[in-house]
């Protein structure tokens, strides 16, 4: 979600370098930007962070995450950092940007910091108004790794990917729809053959989720993108894959239950949401919401 941020900031005349989870590096790869693992470990994070201080010769940093720790660990490698200044952190920053009144969706918030922060280091931002697309670039391996996995399993070109797990709790409730193997009729009844790409630590909970779509092998994330991205439809909770399907500009289903829709919708054009923070949608509600999507 971080994607139009980033782009407004190369578009105003800086090169980023970023650093962050390491599945990043992998899924970001087409964009062209140098991206450095931060894995939670605070020497070995340290480290990194100096050397591109060393590298790079008086970089600003721009804290995207609100998190004490970020901040934290930018002051320790001598990096300037410029961020929303929330709770005590603000004392950490170089540059304190006043946070947004109002909800807004991530995509909005993140974006606005870069515009805020593009303004407060006395350059004009090169556009305004939050991109309707994402705008993820593939790498060509993924696109090549998408139609190599395509020849291997036989999968036509009328497929639909299904994502049936979404990991952990939203306060305290589970985030994935229990009755997401109700779409997969639907999607044969219309020709299209439903598969689930689960993450290796999903395999197991999707197959009981998901038993009546055909299940293959995980694969890396910047190649599932391609995969995704050529999908007659993705169909997922809202989680990582639905952001991903954003990413790429694919038509999507997005089921919700309990987060914010208004937060974390998928910030696509071509993207359906079901569901609500109050509740999950009815087998039916989803399933006549996806009828029309095949049918449009």
């Amino acid at each position: 979600m971080a994607l139009p941020a980033l782009r407004l900031l190369e578009a105003s005349g800086f090169q980023p370098f970023l650093v962050g989870k390491r599945f990043t590096e992998n899924l970001m790869l087409g964009m062209g930007w140098r991206i450095d693992p931060i894995e939670g470990h605070l020497t070995e994070d340290l480290e990194r962070l100096y050397y591109l201080r060393k590298l790079l010769k008086r970089p600003r940093g721009l804290l995207f995450p609100n998190s004490l720790t970020s901040a934290l660990q930018f002051a320790l490698a001598g990096i300037p950092a410029t961020g929303y200044a929330t709770d005590a952190r603000s004392l950490l920053l170089k540059t304190k940007i006043e946070p947004p009144e109002g909800e807004l969706h991530t995509v909005e918030r993140l974006f606005t910091l870069v515009h805020r922060a593009l303004l407060s280091w006395g350059v004009t931002p090169s556009f305004d108004t939050v991109p309707e697309t994402l705008g993820l670039r593939l790498a060509q391996r993924h696109i090549s790794g998408a139609k190599n996995l395509k020849k291997k399993y036989a999968i036509g070109p009328d497929y639909a990917i299904i994502s049936p797990i979404a990991r952990g709790l939203y306060r305290g409730q589970t985030r994935h729809w229990l009755q997401i193997n109700s779409v997969v009729r639907t999607l044969k009844d219309y020709g299209i053959e439903p598969l689930v790409f689960p993450a290796e630590d999903d395999e197991q909970a999707a197959r009981i989720a998901c038993p009546d779509a055909r299940q293959l092998p995980s694969t890396n994330l910047g190649t599932f993108a391609a995969l995704l991205k050529d999908a007659k439809i993705v169909i997922s909770n809202d989680s990582g894959t639905s952001h991903v399907a954003a990413a790429v500009g694919v038509k999507q289903l997005t089921i919700f239950g309990v987060s914010p829709v208004n937060r974390t919708r998928p910030w696509n054009p071509a993207a359906e949401v079901v569901g609500s923070e109050d509740g999950w949608p009815t087998v039916d509600e989803v399933n006549d919401k996806l009828s029309q999507m095949l049918e449009n």
